[in-house]
């Protein structure tokens, strides 16, 4: 059995910057650095047992050990979302054994949908003609891998069961996880099952998968498999923070599967923990290069990066550290080169614009334009240059760029191209009201402000568009800033407290807050959400005027 051990080190046990006990930026910076050389040196060699994938045990009926370490294995990378590597491992272990019943359900298993995934039709098909051949494998009383076969079989006959294949089958692992109560590894099947339709909004499984996994965890805390389904369960059903304790550890229980390594951050995001979701993820960026699964055959890998990237430039970028936060916007060029993949690499290199905008204001002004600009770029190229021209203090320059965006937005309106619509409302609302700002016209502002930051809420509304925000910070934030400097301290306070409920611990919203709590006699509700603020940005919270709030 061939291994491959990732030198990955200390890096690979992931904590809080606290608790690192380092500069956060500097961690941050050198994982991305690790993922760029290791893009560099190449992809790992496939056909091997990676180290670190989960901790989730799975016993197949099988005396070959090589076939029970390869289904082991397939099954852990089931778990992690590794689906290239699932699909080879579970395949092997049939392969070695061909009289194992769960070897062969195992790679049925593989051919069918999860939560990322779908099954093509002649996956389908491939899948129930194995899952029968399981069937004709089961030992004489083996009822526990008839059971599991014959909901497979279920899942993929050739006429969907009237509720629905992945309905039918969730309630059919449902089932045998009743009969089977203290079985983990049923109970996380089974909760993932349930989980599935929730990917087309059918929601109907969420609670019962909780229960299901709030069980496992009660007697398995650090079951890597019940925490990354409970991170999912927990956002469907809108109580993300319940999944904390777990998110908050699951990185360092499996440090070599970059899903895991990034999935706690779904929770962290949504509770605030934007430095953390920063670091997570170049620390993800750096294991999926280290392992091949960012240039992976399949579709999959390169979209988790994607994903995972997008995801820590966001996070960088809501905590304020500039300095990890253009380490992501350098990394765009790297990781997502556009010969390779137009799309992501278009998407990677318009969303960084926003970090130089921000942070590197000089850089933003001497981007230029090529003709080959997909109109997104184009429009995130404008609004970079717009955010530049605000820190420099020019309201001119911020009108011209939000005036670019806004023959843009009408270019992508008669091309239908509702994404790229949204987007530009959002950005060219955005910058026009910094430009009232600037120019002395707070009430023009929040008018402005009021608008984007509705645009923006009834196109990515929170609870659906936090896997990653499409935008990068809450506009109903410069509202609160407007309100501020228009001396409405009761509205700011109101608009400001409304940002935070969608978006917690932004460090710019509770500045805000606290300095309408004081305008209006509170001084000490004022001081303790100014110390928070201060707690949660990582650059001089001061040196951010109100006008770029």
């Amino acid at each position: 059995m061939l291994k491959f051990t990732l030198a990955l080190g200390a890096a690979m046990v992931l904590a809080s910057p606290s608790a690192l006990g380092s500069n956060p930026t500097e961690i941050g910076i050198n994982a991305i650095c690790g993922a760029e050389s290791a893009l560099s040196a190449g992809v790992a060699p496939k056909g091997i047992i990676l180290p670190g994938v989960g901790n989730s045990s799975f016993t197949a009926d099988t005396a070959n050990p090589e076939a029970q370490a390869w289904f082991s294995y397939g099954m852990q990378a089931y778990h992690a979302f590794l689906h290239a590597e699932n699909k080879q491992a579970l395949a092997k272990a049939a392969a070695l054994d061909s009289t194992c019943a769960m070897c062969a359900w195992g790679e049925a298993l593989s051919l069918g949908a999860t939560l990322n995934t779908q099954a093509t039709p002649q996956e389908t098909a491939a899948a129930l003609a194995i899952a029968d051949r399981a069937a004709k494998l089961v030992k004489p009383g083996d009822d526990r891998a008839a059971s599991l076969i014959a909901a497979l079989q279920l899942r993929y006959r050739p006429v969907a069961p009237p509720e629905g294949r992945e309905q039918a089958y969730g309630h059919a692992m449902d089932a045998i996880a009743r009969r089977y109560p203290a079985d983990d590894a049923i109970a996380t099947h089974a909760a993932h099952a349930l989980l599935i339709p929730a990917r087309q909004d059918d929601v109907s499984g969420v609670p019962r998968a909780m229960e299901i996994l709030e069980a496992v965890l009660a007697r398995k805390p650090d079951e890597t498999a019940a925490i990354h389904y409970y991170i999912h369960a927990s956002e469907f059903a809108g109580h993300a923070p319940l999944a904390l304790p777990y998110a908050e550890r699951l990185a360092g229980l499996a440090p070599g599967a970059g899903h895991l390594v990034h999935m706690g951050t779904h929770t962290l995001m949504r509770v605030g923990l934007y430095e953390d979701v920063a670091l997570e993820n170049a620390q993800a960026l750096k294991v999926d290069a280290q392992t091949g699964v960012s240039v992976a055959a399949s579709a999959t890998g390169p979209r988790y990066y994607l994903h995972n990237y997008l995801f820590g430039l966001g996070g960088a970028m809501m905590a304020g550290d500039g300095g990890l936060a253009l380490k992501y916007a350098e990394h765009a060029a790297v990781g997502f080169p556009k010969a390779a993949n137009v799309e992501r690499g278009t998407t990677a290199q318009a969303r960084s614009l926003v970090a130089l905008g921000r942070f590197a204001p000089d850089r933003a002004l001497a981007l230029t334009e090529t003709p080959t600009d997909l109109r997104i770029l184009k429009i995130y190229r404008h609004y970079a240059r717009g955010e530049a021209y605000a820190i420099k203090g020019d309201a001119a320059g911020v009108s011209r760029e939000a005036a670019a965006i806004t023959a843009l937005g009408a270019e992508a309106a008669k091309a239908s191209e509702t994404g790229n619509i949204q987007v530009a409302e959002i950005a060219g609302g955005v910058l026009a009201g910094r430009a009232a700002m600037l120019g002395g016209q707070p009430n023009q502002a929040a008018v402005l402000f009021a608008k984007a930051a509705i645009v923006q809420e009834k196109a990515f509304p929170v609870p659906k568009n936090f896997d990653p925000p499409p935008w990068w910070y809450p506009v109903r934030r410069s509202l609160a800033a407007a309100e501020l400097k228009a001396g409405r301290y009761a509205e700011a306070e109101r608009a400001a407290h409304a940002s935070l409920a969608e978006w917690p611990q932004d460090a710019l919203a509770l500045r805000i807050l606290a300095d309408a709590e004081a305008a209006q006699g509170r001084s000490g509700a004022a001081r303790d959400h100014r110390a928070e603020a201060k707690r949660r940005w990582r650059g001089d919270l001061a040196a951010v005027a109100i006008d770029l709030s």
